[in-house]
């Protein structure tokens, strides 16, 4: 005040500074406390609007982050559902689930969750290549003159670089009106022929979009919020407070800036102003589904921000105006408040880093959740080296808690497969140095009984700061991958199967063309033709009894039948001897040397006459371990004496029944027709078991 004095003009040389009037003091006082309140409740306010809005975008962010999660576990849900469907209709062919369609309409319902009436959320449906319905879950029988080709899933799928699971457009129902999104995976492992570009159909969940935008609603805490499930192109295909008098589709315009981040493939988008789906201003976060071409979006009017805004403030507005005419009077009592104002941010700013580090630490389990499926939890101390269990993880190694002393890594390293107990300690080790632990190891399953069981599991997790804030520890998760062991396992067995039986089919239909000789092309093609068909008629057989073998009998009716249809007057073909089955290895010589013995009785012997006959004969002498087969013709033109040179079909009876089964084999010209004799080893012919 003293400077001002002696800046103010009309002030005399050497007068000095006089002090100011005391009503001049209290206009001031009187403009400071009045002033004084009215910034700080305009500040007040300026921080509630902002906190008002921070707290609407964090809430927004849980919600998104909360619903990308139960998305992802619901569309993993239905895509397991998927591969269920076609574990049922796997290796049958379209003509054999139509024939099968009652059993597999009932397995379709189950897997779909059908209520006994016939509702539910969502249908599952299979379709083949020329996109008609196969089967269903909430049709039986399906409309097989129905055409589906104008579905999105029905055509995005043939394209073999498209990737799966498709999440399609939303569609009106057909058959019940209903609006729905589908989720299809290609059809796998069919009995179909292979197709030219290898597409075989599809199996599809219809999730009806009326059932969905519910589930999403009972996620909501606040009902004027919205939660919509939106795919990476824009479209809704669901939402919490339904699609409006319009109804679907909706879409995000494509000439916002919000559809350019969502067709970028961001993990997570935060926008604010109108939206082009119903113009109402929202504060929105998009979220995206982890493993899935979909966002989860968490909105909130803007009004709605106001409206907690204004209920915020004005509790403090009540308070704060009357004690403002106070403070005009009591300026005394604005430092006592402010300092209570102060002690009481000071707590509050304490409870704030307290409840942040609580939901630091939640988040982060959160995440490893999200990445690992959420199977087993477990913590390590790497100061103490104790371990902290879930329940789970605890039934995951066969461990009783109530029974357990403090789980130390030594014991846990008991519990692996010797050889993976080393890879453990090393991920443990890297964990600690890197920040990121994740190992895949076998473990040694407790029983019941007390024995072993071997369990693949994977392993998952972060280093964080231990509780007192003085070490580290490692927090993760396990999962038992056992079952996806399995399945590969099972898939390399079955591949190598196939790449066996082709090359031998292979094999001997390229013998079975340089071996044939014929006068001239035709009868040269039909010669090929009925071995190939020999054979692959022995391959069908096979198939038929899932590669366990093939009846004898069953084997010879087939060849002859080939050759020669049954007559008005009966068969001409006499079976006599036990029942039989050939081992898979010994199916296509026997099915070879038939077929040329039946060929040659058509042609020359006794199936060339009306009256001629067969009667195929076999005994096993289990002594010797022998099976004792005969062929006698009756009936035909008497056979020639032996020829002087061996022709092609004695060749093939050489090669199948004496070079690859180890016979031995004596013909007999007879006068009544020829006798055939074979002995073959039971060994290499009959199937085990």
């Amino acid at each position: 005040m003293a400077a001002l004095a002696r800046m103010r003009p009309g002030v005399a040389d050497g007068q000095g500074a006089s002090a100011p009037p005391p009503a001049r003091r209290s206009l001031l006082l009187l403009v400071g406390i009045v002033t004084l309140p009215l910034l700080l409740i305009a500040g007040l306010a300026w921080h509630g609007w902002n906190a008002a809005w921070r707290n609407a975008e964090a809430e927004m962010l849980r919600a998104a982050e909360m619903g990308a999660e139960h998305l992802r576990r619901v569309l993993d849900g239905h895509d397991l559902r998927i591969q269920r469907a076609n574990d049922a209709i796997a290796g049958l062919t379209d003509a054999g689930i139509r024939a099968d369609e009652a059993r597999l309409h009932a397995i379709f319902s189950r897997i779909a969750g059908q209520a006994p009436d016939g509702s539910g959320p969502l249908t599952l449906f299979a379709f083949d290549r020329e996109s008609r319905m196969l089967v269903g879950a909430t049709a039986f029988p399906v409309p097989r003159d129905r055409d589906f080709a104008d579905r999105d899933f029905n055509q995005v799928l043939r394209d073999p670089a498209a990737p799966e699971p498709h999440v399609g457009q939303v569609h009106v129902g057909r058959l019940d009106g209903r609006a729905f999104f589908s989720v299809s995976r290609r059809r796998q492992g069919s009995g179909n022929p292979p197709g030219p570009d290898g597409y075989d159909g599809v199996v599809e969940v219809s999730v009806y979009t009326d059932a969905a935008n519910a589930n999403l609603q009972r996620l909501l805490r606040d009902r004027a919020d919205l939660l919509s499930l939106v795919s990476a192109d824009g479209l809704v295909l669901a939402r919490s407070a339904g699609f409006g008098p319009q109804g679907p589709p909706l879409r995000v315009a494509a000439d916002t800036a919000l559809a350019g981040l969502l067709a970028g493939g961001a993990e997570r988008s935060i926008v604010q102003g109108r939206s082009s789906l119903d113009g109402v201003r929202r504060l929105a976060v998009y979220r995206r589904v982890e493993g899935w071409p979909v966002y989860a979006a968490a909105a909130r009017p803007e009004s709605a921000v106001r409206a907690a805004w204004w209920g915020a403030i004005a509790g403090e507005l009540a308070v704060g105006l009357p004690a403002w005419g106070l403070l005009v009077g009591l300026a005394g009592a604005v430092w006592r408040r402010q300092r209570a104002l102060g002690e009481a941010n000071a707590t509050l700013e304490q409870r704030v880093a307290e409840r942040t580090r609580d939901l630091t630490e939640s988040a982060a389990q959160l995440r490893l959740a999200q990445e690992a499926a959420g199977i087993g939890i477990w913590e390590w101390d790497a100061g103490t080296r104790l371990l902290r269990w879930s329940p789970e993880q605890y039934a995951m190694f066969g461990l009783d808690p109530a029974r357990e002393t403090p789980l130390g890594f030594a014991r846990f390293l008991l519990l692996l497969h010797p050889e993976d107990r080393p890879l453990a300690e090393a991920a443990a080790r890297d964990a600690m140095r890197t920040g990121v632990y994740e190992a895949e190891f076998r473990i040694l399953r407790i029983r019941p009984d007390g024995t072993r069981e071997l369990r693949w599991l994977l392993g998952r997790g972060r280093r964080l700061p231990s509780r007192d804030g003085k070490g580290a520890r490692l927090l993760g998760v396990n999962v038992d991958i056992t079952d996806r062991h399995l399945a590969e396992e099972r898939r390399a067995l079955v591949a190598q199967e196939v790449a066996h039986r082709a090359k031998n089919a292979l094999q001997l239909v390229g013998a079975a063309v340089r071996m044939t000789r014929a006068s001239d092309t035709a009868e040269f093609i039909r010669l090929v033709e009925g071995r190939v068909a020999a054979l692959a008629r022995a391959q069908t057989l096979l198939a038929e009894t899932g590669g366990r073998g093939v009846d004898l009998a069953v084997l010879a009716a087939g060849e002859v039948a080939s050759v020669m249809p049954e007559e008005a007057d009966g068969p001409r073909l006499r079976l006599d001897g036990p029942a039989l089955e050939l081992a898979e290895d010994a199916v296509q010589p026997v099915s070879m040397a038939l077929h040329e013995m039946a060929t040659n009785a058509a042609k020359y012997g006794a199936l060339s006459q009306a009256e001629g006959r067969v009667t195929l004969s076999w005994g096993l002498d289990e002594e010797a371990g022998r099976l004792r087969l005969r062929w006698q013709e009756h009936g035909g033109p008497p056979p020639p004496s032996a020829p002087e040179k061996e022709g092609f079909g004695s060749r093939v009876l050489e090669a199948t029944l004496v070079g690859q089964l180890g016979g031995t084999l004596r013909r007999d010209w007879s006068p009544t027709g020829l006798v055939l004799d074979v002995l073959l080893p039971l060994e290499r012919l009959a199937a085990k078991g």
